[in-house]
């Protein structure tokens, strides 16, 4: 069948795939969408991926981005008309997606990448089962009456000896006042979809500081370093928010189950 000039087929499972992944990232770099591609779908043409990725430029499906920090690598984003796409298609976070712009500075570029790159060690290991990104949570939060307690930067369902686990994950890049920590306990304590929650930091002196904002929650909370998840994965030492001592983040999950 051919197709009038200036329209684009997106028949692929290819195409959706990438599609829906640059928006549940936000942001994400060529390579990152590179290896989901690979992961998810056993692809392994570099150079149809990065055709397909250089036609949903050119059709205006995505945005390439700018960033100080990564000026040689393409950055991308989602844009009106690739969430408009994912819409027609019935995905609903991209119901949400339509009604704010992501912010677009450094901060939130590096977050979202970080981000991409815990979803890729578990993919990378074989033990990620599900991931429910941001948006995919705000769907829920905002359009059903089933949804979380808070907006988490994604929950995350594995593979634990054969058991599933899920934890809530949030990546904290920067500290938060600590009233803002309170409202966060506040929230966790009225969670009923999950019982277990994890905080990744880029130091430990950011580690040391959000955990102390939580030695009196109500549900057990641990935390860890970037660093070491993108190392050890889920054998990364967590330390929990009594801060007694540090166990395998494995082991954690073992013990709350899904």
């Amino acid at each position: 069948m051919g197709y009038a000039k200036g329209t684009i087929d997106l028949s692929s499972p290819q195409d959706m795939v990438l599609l829906q992944q640059v928006l549940r990232s936000r942001h994400v770099t060529h390579e990152q969408l590179w290896q989901f591609l690979q992961l998810r779908t056993q692809e392994k043409r570099r150079r149809i991926f990065n055709w397909r990725m250089s036609r949903f430029v050119e059709h205006g499906l995505v945005v390439r981005v700018t960033a100080a920090f990564q000026s040689l690598t393409w950055l991308y984003s989602i844009s009106e008309s690739g969430t408009e796409h994912l819409v027609s298609q019935g995905d609903g976070a991209a119901l949400v997606a339509a009604k704010s712009t992501p912010r677009r500075d450094d901060h939130a570029v590096l977050h979202s990448l970080e981000l991409n790159e815990i979803q890729l060690t578990l993919l990378r290991a074989g033990e990620l089962l599900r991931w429910k990104s941001e948006l995919e949570i705000l769907c829920l939060n905002e359009l059903t009456g089933f949804g979380y307690a808070k907006d988490y930067d994604a929950v995350v369902t594995v593979d634990i000896d054969g058991r599933d686990a899920t934890f809530a994950l949030e990546y904290e890049r920067s500290p938060k006042a600590l009233n803002r920590y309170r409202i966060v306990r506040q929230a966790i304590a009225r969670e009923q979809q999950v019982a277990c929650f994890l905080y990744l930091m880029p130091s430990y002196e950011l580690l040391s500081y959000v955990a102390g904002a939580f030695g009196r929650c109500a549900k057990p909370v641990y935390f860890g370093l970037l660093r070491e998840f993108k190392e050890d994965g889920l054998r990364t030492k967590v330390l929990g928010h009594q801060r007694t001592s540090s166990v395998p983040l494995h082991t954690v999950l073992a013990a709350s189950g899904s």
